[in-house]
């Protein structure tokens, strides 16, 4: 079970946070074409003893978004080459 980093407590709450939309993260080394969106989503995780706040993102997205395609994500690499160019291209 998880425990809190800042007062040890073991009772969390899941959630997210929320402004106008969904809180995400977008990585400032991302691809520049990509067939998704740069945004990495998020989910919150709550204390219940303290109110720390703990955000999680999608480290599976991260890796897509800045790095070289591994074997899970090679098959969305290989779909970007089957579009034809743009006309200023």
């Amino acid at each position: 079970m998880a425990t809190c980093a800042r007062c040890g407590g073991e009772s969390f709450a899941a959630g997210a946070m929320i402004s106008a939309v969904r809180t995400s993260f977008r990585p400032q080394e991302s691809k520049f074409l990509t067939l998704e969106t740069g945004d990495v989503m998020t989910k919150a995780m709550m204390c219940r003893g303290c109110g720390v706040i703990e955000i999680v993102g999608d480290v599976n997205k991260l890796r897509r978004l800045t790095s070289e395609p591994d074997a899970k994500t090679e098959k969305f690499a290989a779909t970007a080459d089957r579009f034809p160019k743009a006309v200023n291209e």
